[in-house]
């Protein structure tokens, strides 16, 4: 039961940020955040999709009880955030979770947090050069941490061969896709503007639209209406559980909580065990059950913006584009052809050249032949493939 304190009153000339404290320590938690509240995350290398959501939310302050940059990779959330004029402070005081109430006012100044002009949490404020600094040196490293991608790409498929191979496990949707363009939404990156780009492409071609996780509030607030949705049941709102055509719930067990609320709603469940995200096991069930083109809104439309993501995810979702293959193109190189005249063919002509790239790259790679002929019996060598892929 969330407990509220009685706010109290701040003199008008308070310095710094003023502003009512939120606790969102998961990430379905930002939905809850309102503008001008102060959030209190804890989001370990803080990525460009979390930050987007803090961003949306207008809050005030961001408080990570969390290392928003740690080295790992080069993620852009504190630098969106410090670029939209939201203070960002790397919380190392203790016990601040018990410390801080959902309602506390508080405010906050140069990396120290006060209730009733009382210090109840600092930590280092995260400026424009700090950021800047702290991104520049994870970029520089980059490319050491392509053997974690090279190794859980590698462990991923190992573990989950036949669900990747022969779609083992991946259900099949009542909704038919075979032959069909699929617009696949990940609440990620460009997602809204991307969005906002496809629609004339969306109307003329009457896609499968498909909401991984909260992707499927993405199309509702954009006014269209996901035919599936994808994703823990916890991420999926009760709206995109309504106006979806077909909920399918993810679940690493098989157990799924809270099946009343698809009961709520006349709605069957559909299960999909699996570990992966919503995002790549969105793209996995469109390309399993025949899709004719996904197009992915929301996609990391670079090498850092995937490495962005917690080490498992990233892996996950490079090996899901990679089995889709040709079949996966951006949504902005859709918008880009689509908006030329003549639109028809440079569209085919990228689905060829993506094709053909495809081909190409697994041909040069050291293990690239045999791969073609018994990928199962040369999983131990995907690591080197991956490593010659990006050479």
């Amino acid at each position: 039961m969330v407990t509220w304190r009685r706010k109290t009153s701040l003199p008008p000339d308070a310095k710094g940020v003023v502003g009512t404290i939120r606790l969102a320590r998961r990430d379905n938690d930002l939905a809850a955040l309102l503008e001008g509240e102060v959030a209190v995350v804890e989001q370990p290398d803080l990525d460009a999709r979390q930050a987007k959501a803090l961003i949306d939310r207008r809050v005030a302050a961001v408080l990570n009880v969390a290392r928003s940059t740690s080295g790992r990779a080069p993620n852009t959330g504190p630098q969106l955030l410090s670029q939209a004029g939201i203070v960002l402070i790397d919380v190392t005081s203790e016990d601040t979770w018990a410390r801080l109430k959902n309602g506390d006012l508080v405010r906050v100044e140069g990396g120290q947090v006060f209730r009733d002009e009382v210090l109840v949490a600092s930590g280092i404020e995260l400026d424009a050069e700090r950021i800047a600094g702290d991104l520049k040196a994870a970029r520089d490293g980059l490319a050491t941490r392509l053997d974690s991608l090279a190794a859980n790409a590698t462990d991923h498929i190992h573990r989950e061969h036949a669900m990747l191979m022969s779609g083992a496990q991946v259900p099949h949707l009542s909704t038919p896709l075979r032959g069909r363009a699929v617009v696949v939404v990940s609440r990620a990156y460009d997602d809204i503007a991307d969005l906002k780009r496809l629609r004339r492409w969306i109307r003329h071609h009457d896609p499968v639209l498909i909401g991984a996780g909260p992707g499927a509030d993405v199309l509702i607030k954009a006014g269209l209406t996901p035919g599936i949705v994808v994703g823990p049941l916890d991420l999926i709102s009760d709206a995109a559980i309504k106006q979806s055509g077909e909920v399918v719930v993810t679940t690493p067990s098989g157990m799924v909580e809270g099946v009343e609320r698809l009961e709520r709603h006349g709605k069957e469940i559909v299960t999909f065990v699996s570990t992966g995200s919503a995002d790549d096991l969105a793209i996995l069930l469109a390309d399993t059950n025949d899709a004719g083109v996904i197009v992915h809104v929301g996609a990391p439309s670079s090498l850092a913006k995937l490495m962005e993501q917690p080490p498992t995810e990233a892996s996950r979702m490079f090996v899901a584009r990679l089995r889709a293959g040709a079949k996966i193109v951006d949504a902005k190189a859709v918008h880009h052809f689509s908006s030329q005249r003549n639109a028809v063919w440079p569209v085919l002509l990228l689905l060829v050249a993506g094709l053909a790239a495809v081909a190409v790259a697994i041909g040069i790679t050291p293990v690239g032949q045999d791969w073609y002929d018994a990928v199962g019996d040369h999983l131990t060598d995907f690591g080197s493939w991956i490593k010659g892929l990006f050479s």
